[in-house]
């Protein structure tokens, strides 16, 4: 069982924060209205575990409807934050983080080069997404201590699918099931209107990443005239079902192995060589090593085979980080791994997640169907599309909390559909990115009728990072002058 999978599946033993229950009777949103205060001041310190904010962030509320087909309801209170322009202001952009379930308060782009010249003229705006984070109500499946039970073996099937029942029994009882089916894409693409009208924008300027590319193309049609510039990075194939998707993210996770193993050879920084097949087998020798006896660092750390696997997913992505991740495995491979390493490996889980990614993913993607024979042919087709993690004899892999989901998803896959009042947008894709493959880009850009800016590299995101110059100047010249006639191109 890949090391992705098995995390999804221990994450619900993790607790979780108790779900906000108050809701408030909706109203409506009035434009440029909200009121942002310091958010260094007390009531908002709780937003910030991982440090101070910046002295000049300012955070703030959003009111938008729970359910956006009854506006007489409840409503869900959206938490955003503010960098206010450094300059003369000309307007906000809107940071739409990735995803399903990562916050997205406090942005963190670039304050050099072309990201600075953005700030200069524009208020960077980050929000918390519906459900996730300092928004309330807070999605939760927090199992209560009679409701979990000891982890099943990898090869109890019917316990670990059992397990993933009583998730989404937990979801829907801490949550409530009225409010978890108002926790989609689709009411999140409203709530970024909600949020545009709030800022006094008479149309959007966003910049989207990874999952949040999937919010911004369904803004885009949804809202063609209430859209100035949206730039999508890391880009999401909204024609794709959630099946072809994850197999095609698998096989981009294969590629981008081989290609990290080629790294370690040509740099002599781990065990691993570019000859695809001897790659394969030295990775699988240090899981089998790792599965029959767990490495015990000196800190008393226990580093299992799975720990491996998602320390390898978890730094994949990012090629600026294959020097720690080749240092790491060649640390465990020699017996000699350090707090650093388990520091990495600690990194590579997010439970704080895992709730509203799971919530959000079955209120999307689920589908009622009950041929338990044909969902776990493709559980395993999904599970097996990468041969680096699986080291293990072929087995049967359960089935996942999606498939227990009571409520049909809310995606319906489809080509883009532009209308003419819809001005160009901006695609941003990596070569080598294995979570949004780059055909995705190319397939979006097509649809939408917009340059796509490509660099030639491994990656996952990059805009107005500071990564690479190239892309981030291409970017603010967008944002600044959407209306410029634009072509596709290369960055190095």
């Amino acid at each position: 069982m890949s090391a992705f999978r098995v995390l999804f599946l221990l994450a619900v033993a993790v607790q979780m924060p108790v779900y906000a229950k108050p809701l408030v009777k909706t109203s409506a949103v009035t434009e440029g209205t909200i009121h942002w205060q310091p958010c260094h001041s007390a009531a908002f310190q709780h937003w910030f575990t991982d440090g101070p904010p910046p002295p000049e962030l300012q955070c703030g509320y959003v009111e938008a409807p729970l359910d956006y087909h009854q506006r007489a309801a409840l409503t869900v209170r959206l938490a955003l934050t503010r960098l206010p322009a450094l300059g003369g202001k000309k307007g906000s952009v809107v940071m739409i983080a990735d995803g399903p379930g990562q916050p997205g308060i406090n942005p963190p782009i670039s304050e050099q080069g072309a990201a600075l010249k953005l700030h200069k003229y524009y208020d960077i705006i980050g929000y918390d997404p519906r459900g996730v984070g300092q928004s309330t109500p807070k999605i939760s499946c927090r199992l209560t201590e009679s409701e979990e039970a000891p982890l099943p073996d990898e090869n109890d099937i019917p316990g670990l699918e059992q397990q993933q029942r009583n998730l989404v029994a937990a979801c829907i009882k801490q949550t409530s099931g009225d409010v978890v089916q108002q926790m989609g894409t689709q009411a999140a693409v409203h709530d970024l209107d909600t949020i545009r009208q709030a800022l006094g924008e008479p149309a959007l300027t966003a910049v989207a990443y990874s999952y949040g590319t999937k919010v911004a193309a369904l803004y885009a049609e949804r809202f063609p005239k209430k859209t100035r510039a949206l730039v999508l990075d890391g880009v999401v194939d909204i024609s794709q079902d959630d099946f072809t998707q994850r197999i095609n993210q698998e096989r981009g996770f294969q590629q981008s192995f081989l290609r990290f193993a080629d790294y370690c050879e040509k740099t002599a920084s781990c065990m691993l060589t570019s000859e695809p097949n001897r790659a394969i087998q030295l990775y699988h020798a240090l899981l089998h090593k790792l599965h029959d006896a767990p490495l015990v660092t000196q800190s008393g750390y226990e580093i299992s085979a799975d720990d491996v696997i998602t320390l390898t997913r978890s730094l994949l992505p990012w090629h600026e980080r294959w020097p720690e991740l080749a240092a790491a495995l060649r640390k465990i491979d020699a017996g000699t791994a350090d707090d650093e390493v388990t520091d990495l490996i600690d990194a590579g889980y997010t439970p704080n997640t895992d709730d509203a990614q799971t919530v959000i993913a079955c209120t999307d993607v689920a589908r009622l169907s009950k041929d338990w024979l044909m969902l776990r042919r493709a559980r395993q087709q999904i599970n097996t599309a990468a041969s680096f993690p699986n080291y293990l004899p072929l087995h049967e892999y359960p089935l996942e909390a999606c498939d227990f989901w009571p409520y049909p998803g809310q995606d319906k896959p489809h080509t883009p559909v532009v209308s003419p009042l819809l001005p160009p947008l901006l695609f941003i894709a990596q070569h080598y990115d294995p979570l949004t493959p780059y055909h995705n880009a190319l397939a979006m850009s097509a649809g939408f009728k917009s340059p796509l800016i490509t660099r030639e590299g491994d990656g996952h995101t990059l805009a107005l990072t500071g990564t690479n110059s190239c892309v981030d100047e291409a970017v603010v010249d967008y944002l600044l002058m959407p209306k410029k006639v634009r072509h596709d191109k290369s960055c190095r």
